[in-house]
Order: C-alpha cells, then structure tokens, then sequence
C-alpha cells in the first residue's frame, strides 16, 4: 500500500461564499505579484520531436484524405445530375414518340364513319340472313 503521505486529498468543493471586496483585491494583488513563468522551452527529447514528425505527417495525410473525400462527394453529385438529367432527356424522347403514335391514330370522324359503316354492314347482313336464311344445314325454315 502506498504511504498516507503519498496520496493526494482532494479538495471539497461546495457552495461558493459571496467574495468580499477586500478578499477580491487582494485574490488581484497575490495574483499580479506572481513571478512570470519561464518562457524558454523545455528542451525536447529525440523521441518527442519524432512522435510530433509523425503527428504532423498523419495530419497532413488526413486532411489530404478529407479533401480527396470532398473532390469524390462532389463528382458523385455531378454525376448524380448528370444521370437524372438524362432520364428526364430520355423520358422527353419517349413522351415525343408517345405523342407521335398518339397523332398518328384515326380521329373522331373516322372512328363515327367506321361506326356507322359496321352497323349499316351488320343491319344488311343480319336482313340478308333472315330474308334467305343460310345455306348449309342449320338454314332458318320460310
């Protein structure tokens, strides 16, 4: 087990009492007296200054990577355009023809005369049956 004088106690922390003025001014004046920390820096080991090489070569390649994955983003989404596009050329193509065919079917007076041409055929036919009957053996009597 480790010593007591080794373990750290950590600080309760509770509700915060109202500053003073007095305690706030002097908190200010302990806090501006304070000797200024060493600005020189620690002199870095071999293995620091590589770790960091290789940080910064990781970080590096990644933020190529995020670019490359933004260029791709956007030449799908041109691609993407580009294949609906199409479609909706394709599909207009198809409607054209459609239309075409649709031009190219009899109209209303054509379809009235067929009309009336059947039922003018079926009528005399039917009249030329009863009238003299078929020939053959299911002929209708006189």
């Amino acid at each position: 087990m480790a010593d007591p004088a080794s373990t750290r106690v950590e600080p309760h922390i509770g509700p915060v009492p109202v500053a003073s003025a007095l305690a706030t001014d002097e908190l200010r004046a302990a806090v501006e007296n304070a000797p200024a920390a060493d600005s020189r820096p620690a002199p870095v080991a071999p293995a620091h200054d590589q770790l960091s090489r290789i940080e910064d070569k990781a970080a590096r390649i990644e933020e190529k990577y995020a670019r490359s994955e933004a260029i791709l983003q956007r030449v799908g989404t041109t691609v993407e355009a580009a294949t609906s596009r199409m479609n909706e050329v394709a599909s207009q193509a198809e409607l054209a023809a459609l239309r075409d065919q649709v031009r190219r079917l009899p109209g209303t007076g054509a379809l009235l005369v067929v009309a009336v041409v059947t039922a003018l055929l079926t009528a005399g036919l039917v009249y030329l049956v009863l009238r003299y009957g078929l020939p053959g053996a299911g002929a209708l009597p006189r």
